[in-house]
């Protein structure tokens, strides 16, 4: 599909997640500006509110953002993606139903919204090259592991509230999204090591 359509889509979804969410902005090639996006991904972060879960007084957090998504269902703006399902805590795919797009919907948590964010603006090839370590062809610190959504250096979790946080972590500047690619890193590399 064309940019502006994406575009469109993206929008519409996000103004109906919106109202939930903390945090929630368009992400892969959309937001890379690609020409023509294949799919439509938005990363998130719910806001949540307490309810009483049984008799006894115990409570549990809800994620609001799961009354946007039953509102896009309910709306038939999107529909469960029955083809390839997936619909954890983390990440839910749908597809939109006028125009038969996926959109996939990542959630983050406000201690990693900048590394969620990037990773999910990709592009692939340029994620390879920083999530990787030296030793397999990439460029991320060898203090820094990833796991569980997360940055770890020494046993701790290194907080990524914004992406210019994330990529001060890993030694990178933060380049707009339509500029990230592989090429463009590769030369930063090269030069950096002279």
């Amino acid at each position: 599909m064309k940019l502006s359509k994406a575009q469109t889509i993206a929008r519409q979804i996000l103004a109906i997640l919106a109202p939930y969410c903390t945090e929630i902005q368009i992400a892969g090639s959309v937001r890379r500006q690609k020409a023509e996006p294949k799919d439509i991904e938005l990363v998130y972060v719910s806001d949540v509110t307490t309810v009483q879960s049984d008799l006894f007084g115990a409570v549990d957090e809800f994620a609001l953002i799961e009354r946007g998504i039953a509102t896009l269902l309910v709306h038939e703006i999107c529909r469960r993606d029955e083809g390839l399902r997936r619909w954890g805590p983390r990440y839910k795919r749908l597809i939109h139903c006028e125009s038969g797009a996926a959109v996939e919907l990542f959630a983050a948590q406000a201690d990693n919204w900048g590394y969620i964010l990037a990773l999910r603006t990709g592009p692939h090839e340029f994620n390879k090259l920083w999530a990787c370590h030296p030793w397999h062809g990439g460029c991320l610190p060898t203090e820094i592991t990833l796991r569980d959504g997360h940055l770890w250096r020494d046993g701790r979790v290194l907080e990524t509230p914004t992406e210019a946080a994330f990529f001060t972590a890993v030694g990178l500047p933060c380049w707009p999204a339509e500029e990230r690619t592989p090429e463009r890193l590769q030369a930063y590399l090269k030069e950096r090591s002279r």
